[in-house]
Formats: structure tokens, sequence, C-alpha cells
């Protein structure tokens, strides 16, 4: 009876054990990278400048070779922050490379297949700048992350400052989402006529801001500046909200 008991533990620990052995030592450590973003992050550092974008390190190796890390990732097999900073960036790379066709002769605006014209293969998938997108919604939990997808429109959300890591996605993301929050293009309330105006940037933003806040108000007040949410909250829900700015086109730099 006993050597029955030890062969049935053996038979079930081993396949356990086997599992443990092949699993991704990377899913322990929430700070593990997917791939390496630091040449990334010096070529998306280098081609901003003055809001606008330069698209001509696509022809450099540091680009090529991180597209083709992109390629063969595979994210699922990392934490949840590694995640998010690798479909970030990949969001990010690919953009430049639409962005280098398309600026120039097309509006981000009026073009409804903006970010689905094109298909890029990022971790064994087709994919278009839009599926990127509904994975980062998918994975994140907030629609906070709306504040990185930029189109390169300066109607939308800015360029982020960095490529984003483990380590710091969640700060990054907390600082894109004040710049946008804090800034005048975006957010501007009118005392006098009790109105608060928010860029067409949120118009995607709006029914989940309810489901996640209660409502527009209450969703925004943390990440506006101290004096515009002393204002808004003196002033109540009887604050009008309404979306709305005028149409710019693509931004790039020449």
């Amino acid at each position: 009876m006993r050597r029955f008991i030890l062969l049935l533990v053996f038979m079930v620990a081993s396949p356990l054990a086997s599992a443990q052995r092949s699993a991704p030592i990377t899913g322990i450590d929430p700070f593990v990278d997917v791939v390496d973003h630091s040449r990334f992050d010096s070529l998306w550092r280098a081609s901003k400048s003055f809001g606008r974008l330069s698209t001509a390190g696509l022809t450099s190796d540091a680009y090529t070779e991180y597209r083709s890390m992109l390629e063969g990732a595979r994210p699922r097999s990392f934490m949840l922050d590694s995640q998010i900073a690798f479909w970030v960036n990949a969001y990010l790379a690919c953009l430049m490379e639409t962005i280098h066709v398309r600026a120039g002769y097309r509006s981000t605006i009026w073009d409804s297949l903006y970010l689905e014209r094109d298909t890029f293969h990022i971790a064994g998938e087709a994919m278009t700048l839009k599926a990127v997108q509904d994975q980062l919604l998918a994975i994140s939990g907030s629609v906070l992350i709306r504040a990185v997808m930029s189109t390169g429109s300066t109607l939308q959300a800015p360029y982020p400052s960095h490529a984003l890591y483990a380590k710091t996605v969640r700060q990054e993301l907390r600082a894109q989402v004040r710049k946008i929050m804090r800034s005048e293009r975006f957010v501007m309330f009118d005392p006098a006529g009790n109105t608060l105006q928010l860029g067409t940037v949120f118009e995607p933003w709006m029914d989940s801001m309810v489901l996640e806040a209660g409502s527009v108000l209450h969703f925004i007040l943390p990440w506006v500046s101290e004096s515009l949410a002393a204002q808004l909250a003196l002033a109540g829900d009887s604050v009008r909200i309404i979306v709305s700015d005028r149409m710019e086109k693509v931004r790039r730099r020449r």
C-alpha cells in the first residue's frame, strides 16, 4: 500500500515539476520586459521635436531589429505591466510607419480607416493599429490607456515622452494622463457659463468614464490641476459638459 501511495505521488508530481521547468522564468518577475525596449526608446526620443514626429529613423538598424523582436515576441508569457509596455511600444513603433506612409496627404480626422489600412506582424499575428488598441484596452482594465494612443493628429493624445518599460509603465501612464487633463487644448472650464469643454480626444472615453467613476466629472477630478478641481467641485453636478474642438491634420516634422 505504501509503495502504491509513493508511486501515485511520483506520478502526480512529475508532470507538475516538468510544467514548472517549462514555464517561463520571466513570469515570476513583474519588471522583466517582453523584449529590450532601450533601442526603440532612444529612437523614439530622438524622433520627436515640438510635438511632431520624424520618421527618418525607420531606415535605421535599431528600428529594423526592434520590429523583428516585436514580430517574434510572446507577450502572454509575461506579467501584466510587461505586456502593457510591450503593446504600447508596439503601437508607437507601427504608428511611425503609418505616419511615414499617410502623412502629408491624409487627415487623421477624415480618414475613418486611418488605423486599419496598414497591417503589421506583431507577436506572431497580423494586426492593424486598431487591433493593437483593442488589445491594450482589453488587458489594461481602464480607459486611461487611451492616453497613450496617439495618432499624430494635434486633436488626439500627444506623443508619450518615452517608450515604456515594465518598471515605468504605471508612472508614465499617470504622467501622460496628466499631460492631457491639465492642458487647455483638451480640458477647459468656463465658470461664467458653468461649462466644461473637453477636446474630441475624449469622445471614445465618455461611456467608460461613467462606468469606471459614475460620471465624467468624477473621473477627471483626480487628474486636473488643483485649482480646476476646486472650481469643478464647487460647481458640482450642474456643470454642463460639451465635447468639441477645431480640426487639424497629422503632425509630422520634415
